[in-house]
C-alpha cells in the first residue's frame, strides 16, 4: 500500500526505443512485485503514439539516479520530466529529486496529453501562468467543486501531459459540461487556447487526448 508521503517521477519514452519484450517485462505482475524491493511502489505506463508515458511513485528517499539503477537493464538513461503545475501546489521540486507528494486515498485517474505551439516565448509564458501561486483562484475552486483531488501537468518539449485524480465516482461525461459553465472557466479556456495546438472552439475533452494505460 502506498505510504502517505512519496516521490513521483515522470518520463516520456519514444515507442521506437522500447521492444515488445521489454514492454511485456515492465507490465508484468512479477516485475511490479520486484520493484517494491527497490523502493518503487508503483509503475504506471500510458500510451499515445508515438510515445509511452511512465509514472513512477516510490519511497521519499528515491531520486532519479536510484530509479535509473532499477531500470538500468532496460534504459541507458532516463530524463525526468519537468512538472509545471500542481493543484494547490505548496513547494517546487527539482525533477531529478522527484516530486514529493501525499497520497489521496481512493481515486479515479485520467492521463491526457496535448501539443503546445512551437514557440519558445509562448511555452515560457504557459509555464509561468501555471507556476506556483499563479493559478486563478476561481479555476482551482471549480476543480474542488467538481471532485478533482489532484492535478499535475508535466512538459516534454512542446508536449504537455496532464494527470488528474478525482473522486472514485467521478463521471466526466456528466461533470464536463457543468464544469465548463463554472465561474471564469470559459475565460480561462479562451486564455490558454493561444498556447495550444488545438481548435480554440473545441471542448476540454477534445483538446486533451486520452493516453491509454497498459
Amino acid at each position: 500500500m502506498m505510504a502517505k508521503e512519496f516521490r513521483r517521477f515522470a518520463y516520456l519514452v519514444a515507442q521506437e526505443n522500447i521492444t515488445s519484450k521489454t514492454l511485456e517485462k515492465l507490465t508484468s505482475e512479477r516485475f511490479q512485485k520486484e520493484l517494491k524491493n527497490s523502493g518503487i511502489q508503483s509503475l504506471e505506463i500510458y500510451e499515445k503514439s508515438p510515445n509511452y508515458f511512465f509514472l513512477v511513485d516510490g519511497e521519499p528517499y528515491l531520486n532519479n539516479s536510484k530509479v535509473e539503477e532499477v531500470f538500468s537493464t532496460d534504459f541507458a538513461e532516463l530524463f525526468p520530466l519537468e512538472r509545471i503545475y500542481e493543484f494547490e501546489q505548496a513547494a517546487v521540486y527539482n525533477a531529478y529529486d522527484g516530486q514529493l507528494k501525499n497520497a489521496n486515498g481512493k481515486i479515479k485517474r485520467f492521463v491526457w496529453t496535448l501539443l503546445l505551439q512551437e514557440d519558445e516565448t509562448l511555452i515560457e509564458e504557459y509555464k509561468e501562468v501555471h507556476s506556483m501561486g499563479k493559478a486563478w483562484p476561481e479555476i482551482t475552486n471549480n476543480m474542488r467543486l467538481v471532485g478533482v483531488k489532484d492535478m499535475e501537468i508535466y512538459l516534454s518539449g512542446t508536449q504537455a501531459i496532464l494527470i488528474m485524480d478525482t473522486k472514485p465516482d467521478f463521471n466526466l461525461d456528466e461533470v464536463g459540461p457543468k464544469w465548463q459553465k463554472l465561474p471564469r472557466e470559459e475565460e480561462w479556456q479562451a486564455y490558454v487556447a493561444k498556447f495550444q495546438r488545438t481548435d480554440p472552439n473545441s471542448s476540454i475533452q477534445e483538446k486533451w487526448q486520452d493516453m491509454r494505460q497498459l
